[in-house]
């Protein structure tokens, strides 16, 4: 019983495996409109690649943005559905 149960489970995680695979590649699909539209020069880019990697004061040294901005630019990116607010902090919704 206990084998048959374990098999059922891994295939129920490779089922859901499966359905986050979809989903990212679908909502890559809808994204890349917005991508294109927002990450429209080098620095928007380059904050973008680095967002939750760095702090805001280490990526406005490298991009040059101040953090007012950074922070204003992070706003509008989550409201076009590129940023994740997570807590007091930002990540990539990809």
């Amino acid at each position: 019983m206990a084998g048959t149960q374990q098999q059922e489970l891994k295939e129920e995680v490779g089922y859901l495996k499966r359905i986050v695979e979809l989903l990212t590649v679908l909502a890559k699909a809808q994204l890349s409109d917005v991508v294109k539209s927002q990450l429209k020069d080098k620095r928007h880019r380059q904050l973008y690649e680095l967002t939750g990697q760095l702090s805001i004061r280490e990526l406005s040294r490298r991009t040059g943005f101040s953090i007012g901005k950074i922070s204003g630019i992070w706003q509008q990116w989550e409201q076009v559905g590129l940023l994740i607010k997570d807590g007091s902090q930002y990540k990539k919704a990809l």
